[in-house]
């Protein structure tokens, strides 16, 4: 029988294969089981699988020389006959040896995160070795980053799922906590945002990051005032045209906000009325809004109980839209297509003084003359017009009467 090898430091994984000894407790088996260990830690296994075989047989209640079956298993990437090995010994007694070996043939076959969840239940303990402690370290950090990956390629509510376990693990991870947040906020999760983002608020509030976030969970829950403040201050320091774009935007949005509700019913319609045209125009035209000096406007009979009744007025006195001389209707439950549309901004144009506008008579021509969109164009012009694609050629007749 050969010599044992000299007490070698294994290489590689294999220095994570823990003596099968430990948290079993001493028997006077334990010195012919430490020949034998010796020689599987040196990577010669097959010298002693004659004495390891008769050990077992001899002695089928030392559970050791068992889970020794599973180190040769591993150090041969068998992984199968190692998880065997390992499941038959915890049938029969749990101990930290067993426990350590259950999570090494789960990291080594591949199953980072089982592995993870194992050795997890045996960080605590006071009697880890060093190792085992720098392994747990190793398969935390694997674990973390294949969380990660994965949530990249993930759909949302997956991805949101993996990050937090990813934290889980590593909460001072900023990059991924950020992450989270700006996924939490395009599912409009509001206040799951700013739980995510708190522990950055402390030491990160400044950074452009945290504020661009904080400001669109303000947006998110109504304080528009509050998210206006933080762009603008982003916006100034910054000089990134991103934060301006976006400022306007916010802006815009809290005008509607505050905007009476046949605006809001309007500029949400899929296929806008006479009626609706007219409340967009009083409300995004400010040179519509505050006219002066009207004179007063033909009668229309049809719009005693309609919604948006004074802005209507105020078209019909500003002449964009006709009331018709012998019905005295002016249609205010009229669809408005992509034509009527052209004429009604072409109308607008004139009827304000656009000094493109002067001397053409044509929609389509006088709208070119001014830059603004024509619907008939892009559109066929029969097609109904949503509220959207109709205050979209408004603000381009507001930005034109503007200058």
């Amino acid at each position: 029988m050969p010599s044992a090898p000299i007490v070698i430091t294994p290489q590689g994984e294999d220095r994570y294969l823990v003596d099968p000894r430990l948290g079993y407790g001493a028997t006077p088996l334990d010195q012919r089981f430490d020949r034998i260990w010796r020689f599987i830690q040196a990577g010669e296994s097959s010298a002693v699988r004659p004495d390891l075989a008769e050990l077992r047989a001899k002695n089928p209640t030392y559970l050791p020389a068992q889970l020794a079956e599973a180190a040769i298993a591993l150090q041969e990437k068998n992984y199968d006959a190692a998880r065997t090995a390992v499941a038959r010994v915890q049938q029969r007694n749990d101990y930290l040896a067993a426990d350590i070996y259950e999570a090494e043939v789960a990291a080594r076959s591949g199953d980072i995160r089982r592995a993870s969840d194992l050795y997890a239940r045996i960080s605590a303990r006071p009697d880890l070795p060093e190792i085992v402690k720098e392994r747990i370290a190793d398969i935390r950090q694997r674990t973390f980053n294949d969380l990660v990956t994965t949530a990249a390629n993930a759909p949302s509510p997956e991805s949101i799922a993996l990050l937090r376990q990813s934290l889980a693990i590593n909460p001072d991870a900023r990059d991924v906590r950020m992450l989270l947040v700006q996924k939490l906020l395009a599912q409009r999760n509001w206040d799951e945002a700013r739980a995510e983002i708190e522990p950055l608020i402390n030491s990160d509030a400044d950074k452009a990051d945290v504020q661009e976030s904080l400001a669109e969970i303000d947006v998110g829950q109504g304080r528009f005032e509050q998210a206006i403040a933080r762009y603008e201050r982003l916006a100034r320091r910054e000089h990134d045209p991103r934060y301006a774009r976006r400022l306007d935007e916010i802006k815009e949005q809290w005008n509607a906000a505050n905007m009476p509700p046949q605006y809001l019913r309007a500029s949400e319609s899929e296929a806008i009325t006479r009626a609706d045209l007219a409340v967009l125009l009083y409300w995004k035209v400010a040179s519509i809004r505050f006219a002066q000096n009207l004179g007063t406007p033909p009668i229309a009979v049809d719009i005693e109980d309609v919604l948006g009744r004074d802005e209507i007025i105020r078209a019909i006195a500003l002449g964009i839209l006709p009331v018709d001389p012998v019905t005295r209707r002016v249609g205010p439950n009229v669809p408005v297509t992509a034509s009527a549309l052209t004429r009604y901004a072409a109308r607008t144009l004139s009827m304000r003084g656009a000094p493109c506008a002067h001397g053409v008579n044509d929609s389509s021509k006088i709208l070119n003359a001014c830059s603004v969109t024509d619907p008939s164009i892009t559109l066929p012009p029969d097609e109904l017009i949503s509220g959207r694609a109709a205050e979209s050629v408004i603000e381009e007749i507001e930005r034109v009467l503007s200058r």
